[in-house]
């Protein structure tokens, strides 16, 4: 056909022409798993795949066949078909046989096996996740829902926990080589905890998070991993070989955000019983104490008729046993009251520190104030209003 030029639709009908003639590509069996399957009037539009390629099907009667399911394995029977008019390669299938589960869903199975036989998953290697953590790392999209619902959840309790961000890919081809990278990376880097995390998907959209790679990469992690991949219904290998499993994002960020005030509360409640306990343990002592002297006085009255030295030398004694317990009931005293006083937020406050926020935020750096800013400055004893006049960096 050389010299010959054709138009769109003497080409495609030619492709056509070719299809319809090979005789190898009429009633043909295929099998693979289906994916993307939609249902329109009767009929059923799919994607048929293995590992490694995939074809478009189309069952123009699937009510006299079957209807599979997304990530089903099938068995389809019939002929590759050209739409010329489309320029459009399709595989129509006559009848279509369910074969069981689906290769991925076979392979993921496989994999899990083999990591639960190796112990990944056993608890005995699960590191406990920290109570109080003070910066924790995101392993996530940055440009997700993900983050700022974690951020969220985390500061409706919590202003004191700094929340670092790596940016990741969270699906598609690589996307857990990067993630598996990010988590050594780190995990070099001191941090209490480690989340990684994305939003729900589908089957393929959470496959790079049942990878073999990254789960091996999660079970070398001398920090604890927190794993809150997808919804809480969905069960990844990540989930299973990490530290923690929380259902969904929003949940590890509720593991991780303790209540600041909640703790302020219970020091507070805590040191005032420690002080009850003192006050009552020097109390009894004291009473004791009365008792045994008073004691100690009718036994000496009784033989301070019969020897004099001996009575003066049990005063003596008496007078040393007293001043030993008042000393020692003085001295865990003032070592609690001091334990108590380092533990009071308020005594940095009185040494002349001064608490500085805008708008009820914290301000930790000359970055965050501006000219004209309205700031409060609170010390121990009361609160100003100020006016920024001039910032220096």
């Amino acid at each position: 056909m050389e010299g010959h030029i054709l138009n769109v639709t003497a080409l495609n009908g030619y492709i056509n022409s070719i299809f319809r003639a090979e005789e190898m590509l009429h009633g043909i069996s295929v099998a693979g798993e289906v994916s993307g399957i939609k249902v329109s009037k009767g009929h059923a539009y799919f994607t048929l795949k293995d590992e490694k390629s995939q074809i478009s099907c189309n069952s123009f009667n699937y009510v006299k066949t079957y209807l599979p399911k997304d990530g089903e394995s099938v068995l389809v029977k019939g002929s590759v078909d050209y739409y010329a008019a489309g320029g459009r390669l399709n595989f129509i299938a006559d009848t279509i046989t369910p074969l069981g589960k689906g290769y991925l869903a076979y392979k993921l199975e496989l994999l899990r096996a083999k990591l639960e036989a190796e112990g990944l998953f056993d608890e005995i290697y699960k590191k406990q996740i920290p109570a109080f953590p003070t910066n924790v790392c995101v392993i996530t999209s940055i440009n997700g829902a993900v983050i700022r619902d974690i951020k969220k959840t985390v500061r409706r309790k919590n202003q004191l926990i700094d929340i670092y961000i790596k940016d990741v890919k969270v699906q598609g081809k690589d996307a857990h080589i990067e993630i598996a990278d990010a988590l050594q990376l780190v995990d070099k880097l001191n941090f209490d905890v480690i989340i990684i995390a994305r939003g729900g998907g589908s089957a393929e959209d959470l496959m790079p998070f049942n990878e073999e790679l990254l789960a091996r990469e999660i079970f070398k992690c001398k920090t604890p991993v927190i794993s809150a991949v997808g919804h809480e219904t969905d069960f990844t290998i990540c989930d299973r070989v990490a530290d923690y499993r929380a259902a969904t994002p929003t949940a590890a960020a509720e593991k991780i955000a303790y209540d600041v005030e909640s703790v302020r509360r219970y020091l507070a409640e805590s040191a005032q019983k420690i002080k009850i306990a003192l006050a009552n343990s020097t109390a009894l002592r004291e009473k004791d104490l009365k008792v045994k002297i008073n004691s100690l006085k009718t036994q000496m009255q009784l033989c301070v008729s019969d020897n004099t030295n001996r009575l003066n030398s049990y005063i003596g004694d008496v007078k040393k046993l007293t001043d030993k317990l008042y000393s020692s009931a003085d001295a865990n005293f003032n070592y609690f009251l001091t334990k108590l006083t380092a533990l009071n937020p308020l005594g940095v406050l009185q040494k002349g520190y001064w608490y500085v926020s805008k708008d009820g935020k914290a301000l930790l750096s000359a970055k965050d104030m501006h000219r004209d800013d309205i700031i409060s400055m609170k010390t121990h004893d009361g609160e100003v209003k100020a006016l920024i006049t001039e910032v220096k960096i």
